[in-house]
């Protein structure tokens, strides 16, 4: 079950705001089409920052 820990996003403000900037250009890119690298890095970069947030909310909820 997904749990949504705010605190933890909040917690990381650089990374969140790159989290969410990355998912509405990834969103949208279908529009733009960027060359094929801009996008691979772009892909990369969201599956990093979500593996980033899913491990420090796995952290938190086994702390409590």
């Amino acid at each position: 079950m997904f749990k949504f820990d705010k605190d933890t996003f909040m917690a990381y403000p650089l990374q969140t705001s790159l989290f969410l900037m990355d998912f509405a250009i990834v969103l949208f890119t279908p529009l733009i089409r960027p060359p094929l690298l801009i996008s691979l890095v772009l892909v990369c970069g969201l599956v990093y920052l979500s593996m980033f947030f899913g491990a420090k909310i796995y952290v938190a909820e086994d702390k409590k």
